[in-house]
């Protein structure tokens, strides 16, 4: 569904497969010559947020061959619902631009999925004998780096399913204990997140 030289990823629940454009491979998101834990904030979050939609608020409504069918408990989907809410709450109504500000339902599943994303490869970044916390989450704000004209983003703000960037960027690692020791972030600093608000689905 994507051209090799596009920029992204999707999943597609009918198929239940993740995608892959040549073109993502590469700086910012991968980087052959990087030390693994940049590697890790970058491809590996996009590759594990990518997994992640398999189980987001429209994933999850899909079953391993593609078909639309409910396959959790009633309890899973439940708890699940609660957590969700938590996610609109942390990422709703936070101002993109002047008089412009984030809309926590439309962009649910997307915000499901950085989360998951940035779990995984938490995860999987934390076993490698190089770990290092501040390669990984660097590299995490650097693919969220945009630039855009006040009037693109409050078009975004208005019919896009992804998170303005820098809400990707910020807000996203505010919700794991790591981000806060490695760049010591203290109550009072601006990238403090109250622990009560800190969302974690898994």
């Amino acid at each position: 569904s994507m051209s090799a030289d596009t920029v992204n990823a999707y999943y597609n629940p009918s198929s239940n497969s993740i995608n892959f454009p040549a073109a993502i491979l590469q700086p910012p998101f991968y980087d052959f010559n990087a030390p693994r834990p940049y590697n890790y904030g970058g491809i590996g979050a996009v590759i594990a947020h990518e997994i992640t939609h398999a189980f987001d608020s429209n994933g999850s409504h899909f079953d391993e061959n593609g078909n639309l069918h409910d396959w959790w408990t009633e309890e899973d989907f439940k708890n699940f619902d609660a957590r969700n809410q938590k996610v609109i709450d942390l990422y709703d109504g936070i101002e993109i631009v002047d008089g412009v500000k984030s809309n926590g339902k439309l962009t649910i599943s997307e915000n499901i999925a950085d989360l998951g994303g940035m779990t995984a490869a938490l995860v999987a970044a934390k076993t490698e004998n190089d770990w290092n916390p501040e390669q990984f989450f660097t590299s995490w704000e650097i693919i969220w780096r945009n630039k855009s004209r006040d009037e693109y983003a409050k078009l975004l703000a208005n019919i896009d399913v992804h998170s303005a960037a820098k809400i990707r960027g910020n807000v996203t690692p505010q919700n794991f204990p790591e981000f806060y020791e490695t760049f010591d972030i203290q109550k009072g600093d601006g990238m403090w997140l109250d622990e009560d608000k800190r969302v974690q689905i898994w």
